[in-house]
């Protein structure tokens, strides 16, 4: 069948996490495929078109076949992209992102305090000390900021910290109600006289830092996102989980009668 899916696609590897963001659009319920299973849906979106996956999670770094996923979808000719919260990182995950070429983003938001109150455990130092490893290594990597209700001034700090830690783009999110975020958003949520003001600064602030750091307006509720969860559904999501759309479920049985099927008539053949 044909979805007609973009070339890029957030692909879920786990809805496990290492952390407890107040504001997460996708907190922890249990789903932590295996390896097999995860290779069998990266080979299926191959087949549907899809050129670059964007692991995502959960806490993608968790899972222990990252590496190994990476590789696979590097040798069979696509690209990859990593959005992690930096608090786990191994030696061979850098490498592995080294030898795929994959661009990461590092979430960060704010100083110390803010940041760790953000994501409800002592986390800056270690996802700092991972940015800057990413960094030495050679790897591609970003800054993705979430902005809630009076954090305004984490523009300025994060603009400054990523300047001075030569990290060359800087996406600022908006607080979006879904998942944890949902829950909270009486705390969190941006009026919208906040949200067009912090529009506003990030677009005075991407002027003024022309050249040495570009900073993005990232507003996941202005396009919707094609997303394929760690149950192996295939969503279209938006503003809220009331508004998704369910595109397909990736049939498991199917894939693995087809490989077997595929193995049989190949032996037969030999």
């Amino acid at each position: 069948m044909d979805l007609n899916l973009p070339s890029t696609v957030c692909f879920r590897v786990t809805r496990y996490c290492n952390a407890r963001c107040g504001f997460c659009l996708a907190p922890p319920d249990g789903a932590h495929p295996p390896a097999a299973m995860l290779k069998r849906r990266l080979d299926w979106l191959e087949g549907q078109g899809v050129k670059i996956i964007h692991f995502c999670g959960g806490e993608p770094t968790i899972h222990p076949a990252l590496p190994e996923l990476l590789a696979h979808v590097h040798e069979r000719g696509g690209g990859s992209r990593l959005t992690t919260n930096g608090i786990a990182m191994t030696e061979p995950l850098l490498q592995a992102l080294r030898a795929a070429g994959t661009r990461v983003k590092v979430s960060l938001h704010g100083d110390r305090a803010h940041h760790n109150a953000m994501v409800g455990r002592e986390a800056f130092d270690l996802a700092t000390e991972h940015l800057r490893a990413l960094i030495s290594a050679g790897i591609p990597t970003s800054v993705q900021t979430t902005v809630v209700a009076g954090g305004e001034w984490v523009l300025d700090w994060m603009a400054d910290f990523c300047v001075s830690e030569k990290v060359r783009k800087l996406s600022i999110l908006p607080f979006i109600p879904r998942g944890s975020g949902y829950r909270n958003k009486g705390e969190y949520g941006l009026a919208p006289e906040e949200r067009t003001r912090l529009h506003k600064q990030v677009l005075r602030k991407r002027r003024a830092l022309l050249g040495r750091l570009d900073v993005r307006w990232l507003d996941f509720t202005a396009r919707p996102v094609h997303v394929v969860e760690a149950d192996g559904r295939v969503v279209l999501e938006r503003a809220s989980e009331s508004m998704d759309t369910l595109l397909f479920t990736i049939p498991e049985d199917t894939l693995q009668r087809k490989r077997i099927a595929i193995r049989t008539t190949a032996n037969y053949h030999a």
